[in-house]
């Protein structure tokens, strides 16, 4: 619930930032991050060990030096919750719970999230996402301003449930956009893609037995069944890979879950 009060804070931080264009430069974005990232801080709960930190960022930067040339500056934080969950905000802050780590049973599994959720920074996502919902918003408010009077209360289901239609159908295209664009990413940084497709089949397997552990997940991301399809075939499109250059595991990434999950 507090994620939810948050996304309904950010289109209103991003129309001071970027004005009545709608343009928000590089380093608007960062700064808008950086504040959106400060008040999240403050509404979950954060694993401040020093080396579980230092491990998940160096991971991260890793990849992200592989998909992003933009040169920004990128933060990975480790949220204390059992849900699986992950989420990316502009200008490069990158949320992951515990749960989602202690699922992510190999480290190209991992890789392919934050690979996922570094792509959602890349390709904008969010910032076009709040744009087209402040868009909507003004829309709405002239139209009802043109007419003299305030929407009943028909209306408002119609406009919000119709809103939510283009947004739920934008968030899928992004969640596969970014699927497509983490497969090129763990390639580049030497990880197996394949990480991606066994683990979206791992939390299929999972969400028949445990569904309500799945809440966020599935709430915010298209059907993994799908997905473990798309991902397998832009495997296949890149060609033979060279199965000994490509990490799937390591006994670091193991001693770093298990430092995880016993972190506080």
């Amino acid at each position: 619930m507090k994620r939810l009060v948050l996304r309904r804070i950010f289109p209103a931080t991003l129309l001071l930032y970027a004005g009545c264009s709608g343009e928000v430069e590089l380093a608007e974005e960062e700064e808008i991050g950086d504040d959106y990232a400060a008040q999240i801080a403050q509404e979950v709960p954060l694993l401040r060990d020093p080396v579980a930190l230092a491990e998940l960022n160096e991971l991260g930067n890793a990849l992200a030096a592989q998909a992003d040339p933009s040169g920004r500056r990128y933060d990975f934080h480790l949220v204390d919750s059992p849900e699986m969950n992950a989420f990316a905000i502009p200008g490069g802050h990158i949320f992951v719970n515990r749960g989602l780590i202690g699922r992510a049973d190999e480290e190209a599994e991992l890789a392919g999230v934050l690979g996922h959720e570094i792509a959602h920074v890349t390709e904008r996502h969010g910032i076009e996402q709040a744009e087209k919902q402040q868009r909507t918003g003004i829309l709405v408010s002239l139209f009802y301003m043109l007419i003299g009077r305030d929407p009943g209360i028909v209306e408002q289901i119609v406009i919000q449930g119709g809103a939510g239609a283009v947004f739920a159908k934008y968030g899928r295209d992004a969640e596969r956009e970014a699927d497509h664009e983490a497969v090129a990413t763990l390639v580049a940084a030497g990880y197996h893609p394949e990480g991606i497709a066994t683990f979206f089949e791992e939390l299929l397997k999972e969400q028949h037995s445990n569904p309500s552990s799945f809440d966020q997940w599935f709430a915010s991301h298209p059907s993994s069944a799908e997905r473990v399809s798309n991902v397998r075939t832009m495997i296949e499109s890149l060609g033979p890979l060279d199965e000994e250059r490509l990490t799937r595991d390591s006994p670091g990434y193991q001693a770093f879950r298990r430092r995880v999950q016993l972190a506080r």
